[in-house]
């Protein structure tokens, strides 16, 4: 290419040939135009390979095929020449042939062309004429039909006919970006894809010939998706790989082991482990096989079996320890990993020591950790100690040969060992014996009116609680003193006749007509009983004031059906502590009739 432009700088530099016979205002010169011609400097290096001037004219020179005629346009100046014409004459005829002003390259060779005017033949103008043979074909071969990216190969341009004066051609890429050529015919890979190389002949002939050429990706870089393979013998696992660049055109792989006695390996990297031990499996690019990548297989004897002692009992805040066993006994990796099921209850660690946070039950879970996935569980039960007890009350009012219920409270409440054994400071006033159903509850029966102590102790961590019993006549401590009705209202006057201080009265009031039928006067179930209660405070010899009476679910009846009413006193508290209930035969009542 750059030949080619130094040709044409040339041929702009000498397109015009000038002659001059004289000075002065009527001096002849000759303005040659070559046209198409190539003309170059007697100096140019192009011409170095066509021909040898050391030792001749350093005169100008034109290049011509064979066989192909040019018609040269002359100029005589000044214009007020008479005879304006030329005459062109060639040394050697049968080298360049002159007709008039035309040129023809009969054959390779060289002359002279003389161009003089016809006016004074002294006034001439001299070229070195070289006829060339003309390349009429070119093709164009590579070694291979494809480059590498980053690879190179080197074309081959053959030139005919073979007597061709100028066998030289210039190359081209039709794209850079994904092929270049040099000078030499030599193509440099860039990226994937095709590309299209040309030769073009050198001479001026313009005959040109291409080829195309793939260039391909070749792998540069394998990944494998792991480094290291545990699988079990007789079992399989699978290596994945990645063949890098993305754009890779042949990313097909070969697979081989490194000992196929402890592990095979097909095409697709499924390996399958055939004996204990460890050995090296590689993967190398099919089309370049210095990329490879290489992952360690493991070949194991998996766990079949996991299983545990026997369940185990803890206190909450303290320490136990589980035990397993692992089978085969030649597993090669008899690790488990162990979680409690419910860490709420019951932590453990690594090595099974289990620790009770708070009494209920959990499991031990173990999981084996070489991917055969093998499971047991222990279930592990967490008891807590007492750390206290407190009786529920403080005093019991116990009527004599009546049974009443006192109840302590452990400490926490989530203690396991309820059990309480109880005793009584004086059974001549009152007896005890253990709730049959509730270990930490007493029956105290009163045998004679006085006071005791009653003491119940914790089987676990000995405890004690203790109740002042007082044994009494207490269900006669409140009198019905007056009942009557207002409208569908009762009203109620109750009298303390007691030593105690009674801080609440529960009251059942039930409504009936003539016939002793119940009427409805409850809102919530429709039945013919409703209760009244009684709040306030009230101390030995008092009674109840009219206003501080509630109702409890009461719906006013019907007036005209009801007929009387008969109120019951059902309960009382004692010290906002004891509720006393009151046998039905002792309870205080009062009939009320209704007036019409």
């Amino acid at each position: 290419m750059k030949r080619i432009l130094l040709l044409l700088l040339t041929l702009a530099m000498l397109c015009m040939g000038a002659a001059a016979a004289a000075e002065g205002d009527n001096t002849i010169t000759l303005e040659v135009y070559t046209g198409k011609i190539a003309v170059y400097a007697a100096e140019d290096p192009y011409l170095a390979e066509l021909t040898d001037q050391a030792d001749g004219e350093a005169l100008p020179v034109m290049v011509i095929p064979a066989k192909k005629e040019y018609q040269l346009r002359v100029s005589v100046q000044p214009t007020t020449v008479k005879n304006r014409r030329v005459t062109l004459t060639s040394d050697n005829p049968e080298i360049v042939r002159v007709n008039e002003n035309n040129v023809t390259g009969r054959k390779a060779g060289e002359t002279i062309l003389t161009i003089a005017s016809a006016q004074d033949p002294a006034v001439t103008v001299r070229y070195r004429v070289i006829v060339i043979q003309p390349v009429s074909r070119i093709s164009v071969t590579a070694p291979e039909k494809s480059v590498a990216a980053g690879g190179s190969i080197t074309l081959t341009a053959g030139i005919f006919p073979e007597d061709a004066t100028i066998r030289q051609v210039t190359w081209t890429s039709a794209d850079e970006r994904i092929a270049t050529v040099d000078a030499n015919g030599t193509v440099t890979g860039v990226k994937r894809g095709n590309a299209r190389i040309t030769a073009v002949a050198a001479d001026g002939s313009n005959i040109r010939a291409s080829i195309n050429l793939q260039v391909i990706q070749t792998a540069e870089e394998i990944t494998l998706d792991t480094t290291e393979l545990t699988v079990d013998a007789g079992r399989t696992g699978m290596l994945k790989a990645t063949v890098l660049p993305k754009d890779t055109n042949d990313k097909n792989v070969l697979w081989t082991s490194s000992d196929e006695s402890i592990a095979k390996v097909n095409a697709q990297g499924r390996v399958t482990g055939v004996s204990l031990g460890d050995c090296e499996i590689t993967c190398t690019s099919r089309v370049n096989g210095a990329v490879q990548a290489k992952a360690v297989v493991h070949v194991q004897q998996p766990v079949k079996k996991i299983s545990f002692g026997e369940e185990q009992v803890i206190y909450a805040g303290e320490n136990g320890r589980v035990t397993w066993t692992v089978e085969p006994a030649n597993a090669t990796n008899q690790a488990v990993k162990l979680s409690s099921s419910n860490e709420k209850v019951l932590t453990v660690s690594e090595d099974g020591t289990v620790t009770g946070i708070q009494a209920g039950e959990a499991y031990v879970r173990a999981v084996s950790t070489d991917g055969s996935n093998q499971q047991a569980r222990v279930k592990v039960r967490v008891l807590q100690h007492v750390t206290g007890v407190h009786m529920r009350r403080r005093t019991a009012y116990v009527d004599v040969k009546q049974t009443s219920t006192a109840g302590a409270i452990l400490e926490p409440e989530k203690a396991t060992n309820r059990n309480m054994t109880w005793e009584t400071a004086d059974a001549s006033v009152a007896t005890v014996a253990p709730e049959p159903k509730a270990p930490n509850k007493v029956r105290i029966t009163g045998v004679s009116e006085g006071e005791t102590i009653v003491t119940g102790t914790t089987e676990d961590g000995g405890f004690q609680a203790s109740i002042l019993v007082r044994i009494g006549d207490w269900e006669k401590s409140l009198k019905l003193a007056d009942a009557f009705v207002k409208g569908t209202d009762v009203h109620l006057n109750v009298k303390n006749n007691s030593e105690l201080t009674i801080t609440s009265i529960t009251v059942e009031v039930s409504a009936f007509d003539s016939a002793g039928k119940p009427v409805a006067c409850n809102r919530k179930d429709n039945s013919g009983t409703y209760r009244m209660t009684y709040k306030k405070t009230l101390e030995p010899g008092e009674s109840t004031k009219d206003k501080d009476w509630k109702t409890v679910e009461f719906k006013r009846p019907d007036e005209e059906t009801v007929h009387h009413y008969v109120v019951k006193i059902t309960e009382f508290v004692i010290d906002d502590d004891w509720v006393k209930l009151i046998r039905p035969k002792n309870q205080p009542t009062k009939k009320i009739t209704v007036k019409k």
